[in-house]
């Protein structure tokens, strides 16, 4: 402080403070004039506060509770005005057609005022206005066409559409998240009653379809993307309903009403719109498979195609076309996944979806076109070739394809039925053998469980083991129930404890066969079976033998038990000691 300060203090110690007080009062009057001469407008909190993403105009507008009760009395006046006109129109001052022509004017009217009220800022208004909109006209849609029988179903569902598209335009042009929900879920609601009332099924599916479509491509938004459920969801309900009711019409104007062309049409129409839709997007957008798609595939394949199967059927009409379609269809997205995406990431989502896609649809579609016995070996011969190609290119969704194909394979010809009969079925039963397919089916799943498990690299990672071990295991089960098969035929008539006691002895030596491939073939992962299969014939002991065997089919089923505790471990021991990491 300076001199002339110092002499300032000493003569008057409280005259610092009261220049002080002075200049802090000064400040408060000039933030005073400058807060009386700025614009109106929001505070500057309030700005920043909307501005903030993701929130809505009207969840940040502050209302106070006199507004919203005005703007709720705005609405009856509004619903007023539309029960005036279904006076008038019943009344008969306004003929029946221009009173319904004037209400859905006079509802798509306030919709439009919802979009002007929203683009001044009045979004609580905006919301209101919207609500107003849909509360008359859907209600007044449903009534023309049932009760005044005015407009025909088609009519009706052009309007339903119409009047769908200009409120999520306005509510998706506004933010107004909530009304669209409602504005949502309200016409869904009344197409599938008009659908109902007026037996109008094939133009109600086609109303779904569309709607599901463009719910497909809305913008990029969260508050859109949601809307694709209920839309997906209604449109399969639909085709669904459709295709059971035109397998099984029930009624001659049930039948005149749902062509088999038409049933056939829509079903297919399902399966081109989601899948298409699908495809298209994981080629050109990447990443842009996600639960959604997985979800709705598994939905469409079953409703939309196995639909369409089952409406050709109960016509009479060739299913050929529908299983060529397939394959086709199931070989270009195969064909897509591998040239387009496997060039960035065999790992990505969209690789994996295309790929699958493409083997559930050549595995749909083959059942179509050809019998079970050729059938059987073009499932073999598929899988060995999937199968070799992954295990030549190192490709583990090849590998998988593969496996997945031979299991059908074995489940086409037939003998995974025989097995099960081996192992479960009563005495009289279990003695059906294979067929040549099944034998051919058996040795095309060793061949491939020995190409794909014999070492001639490092061991892998499990992916690639996996299919083989898959393969493997079930060799394994088809081996041990041809010979248990074999040893039944071969005994004549088997009372239960005989029975049961050749069924320990085959679960034995699946066991310590699958202990000793575990030496000789590492990489089979056989010996992952070891265990469960030795916990499976101690349990099977219990359950079967001891309550329907006698001593000597006792004592020898706990021999061969006891032979298998003893060699399958000792034989997976030594194959995980052998060169190289075990199963």
């Amino acid at each position: 402080m300076s001199t002339q300060g110092k002499a300032i203090d000493t003569a008057d110690p409280g005259l610092e403070a009261r220049l002080d007080e002075l200049a802090g009062r000064v400040l408060r009057l000039e933030a005073r004039l400058a807060s009386l001469e700025a614009p109106a407008g929001p505070h500057p909190a309030a700005v920043q506060e909307s501005a903030e993403p993701g929130l809505e105009p009207a969840a940040r507008e502050q209302v106070p509770a006199t507004a919203v009760l005005g703007l709720l009395g705005r609405t009856f006046l509004v619903l007023a005005g539309a029960f005036l006109l279904r006076t008038f129109t019943e009344t008969g001052a306004l003929p029946r057609l221009a009173g319904v022509v004037l209400g859905l004017a006079y509802g798509a009217a306030w919709a439009l005022a919802a979009d002007r009220a929203g683009a001044r800022g009045r979004a609580l208004s905006a919301g209101f206005h919207a609500c107003a909109s849909a509360l008359i006209a859907y209600p007044l849609l449903w009534e023309t066409t049932t009760r005044f029988a005015l407009l025909p179903p088609a009519a009706a569902a052009a309007i339903l559409l119409a009047l769908t598209a200009l409120l999520l335009a306005v509510t998706g042009r506004q933010q107004l998240r909530g009304i669209r929900w409602a504005v949502v879920l309200a016409s869904l609601g009344t197409g599938f009653a008009l659908m109902a009332a007026t037996s109008a099924i094939l133009v109600f599916c086609a109303l779904f379809l569309v709607l599901a479509g463009a719910s497909l491509w809305a913008p990029e938004r969260p508050g859109w993307r949601s809307f694709r459920w209920p839309a997906a969801l209604a449109a399969d309900a639909a085709i669904f309903s459709m295709t059971v009711l035109a397998a099984h019409p029930g009624s001659e104007a049930m039948a005149r009403n749902l062509p088999a062309a038409g049933a056939l049409g829509m079903a297919l129409a399902l399966v081109v719109v989601y899948l298409g839709s699908f495809v298209i997007r994981a080629l050109v957008r990447p990443r842009s498979v996600q639960g959604f798609e997985v979800a709705q595939t598994l939905a469409v394949l079953p409703i939309g195609f196995g639909g369409a199967l089952r409406v050709a059927e109960a016509a009479g009409r060739g299913i050929g076309p529908l299983g060529l379609a397939a394959l086709a269809l199931g070989l270009c997205c195969y064909g897509a996944a591998f040239a387009f995406i496997h060039r960035q990431s065999e790992g990505s989502f969209d690789f994996r979806f295309l790929a699958w896609l493409g083997v559930l649809l050549v595995l749909g579609s083959c059942p179509v076109l050809l019998p079970a016995p050729l059938l059987a070996l073009a499932f073999t011969a598929l899988g060995l070739l999937s199968a070799g190609l992954g295990r030549r290119f190192q490709r583990p969704s090849l590998l998988a394809h593969g496996a997945i194909l031979l299991a059908a394979a074995a489940l086409a010809s037939g003998w995974l039925a025989r097995a099960r009969d081996a192992f479960l079925a009563p005495a009289e039963a279990a003695r059906t053998g294979f067929s040549w397919t099944a034998l051919l089916v058996l040795a095309a799943l060793a061949a491939g469980h020995l190409a794909m498990s014999a070492r001639r690299a490092p061991s892998g990672p499990w992916q690639l083991r996996l299919p083989g071990f898959v393969q493997g295991a079930l060799c394994l089960l088809g081996l041990g129930a041809m010979g248990l098969l074999g040893a039944a035929a071969a005994a004549g008539p088997l009372g239960p404890g005989p029975l049961a006691a050749l069924r320990t002895l085959a679960l034995a030596l699946m066991a310590v066969a699958a202990a000793a491939l575990s030496r000789w073939l590492p990489d089979g992962g056989l010996g992952w079976l070891v265990y469960p299969l030795l916990a499976a014939t101690g349990l099977k002991l219990l359950l079967e033998d001891v309550p329907q065997g006698g001593p000597l089919t006792l004592s020898l089923a706990f021999t061969f038990f006891g032979a298998a505790l003893l060699a399958a471990p000792r034989l997976v021991k030594w194959g995980q000691a052998a060169p190289g990491p075990g199963p």
